[in-house]
């Protein structure tokens, strides 16, 4: 009888264990994952308006940079921005910092497997820009812009990028 009693308290404990192992990996993934939200507009290419839990908040895509209102290739940027989130629903990752000076959440931006920021750049309609302390993806969209200046593909052609800054 003592056998059976010690064998399910053991097991008890595992479960318990195994239970709060399961809670805490849980958390690490929603962490890792970032915050769904649902976007309901498309500032330009590299701003959106977006929802969360009924509240909306101004989110800037980290670490890219995209034409502005009076520059060549504007309307092309924010086309292919739409094209990649209207509508949708996003997951928002977050590298070092929460905001920029104005308010505005600075984020990845995920729809399903696609990784919006690098798209941008990937397709040239963003070019790579460190805004410090916000690096995780810097050393991968450079590679990615250098490529599309080469093909001179999307805005490259305009020569929009060629400031030779990339930080700010």
């Amino acid at each position: 009888m003592k056998t059976v009693w010690l064998l399910i308290m053991v097991s008890v404990m595992l479960l318990v264990g195994c239970e709060e192992l399961a809670d805490s990996l849980e958390e690490a993934n929603q962490a890792q994952d970032g915050e769904l939200a649902q976007v309901t507009r498309v500032i330009d290419g590299d701003t959106i308006d977006v929802e969360i839990d009924g509240v909306e908040y101004r989110v800037r895509y980290v670490g890219v940079n995209t034409p502005e209102r009076d520059e060549p290739c504007y309307g092309d940027a924010v086309r292919a921005n739409e094209a990649l989130v209207e509508g949708r629903t996003v997951r928002l990752v977050q590298d070092t910092s929460d905001e920029d000076r104005f308010g505005r959440l600075l984020r990845y931006i995920y729809v399903g497997d696609v990784f919006v920021n690098e798209s941008l750049v990937r397709d040239g309609y963003a070019e790579v820009v460190l805004y410090q302390p916000d690096d995780g993806f810097y050393d991968e969209f450079l590679d990615l812009e250098q490529a599309a200046a080469r093909n001179n593909i999307g805005c490259h052609p305009t020569g929009i990028f060629d400031d030779g800054n990339d930080q700010r």
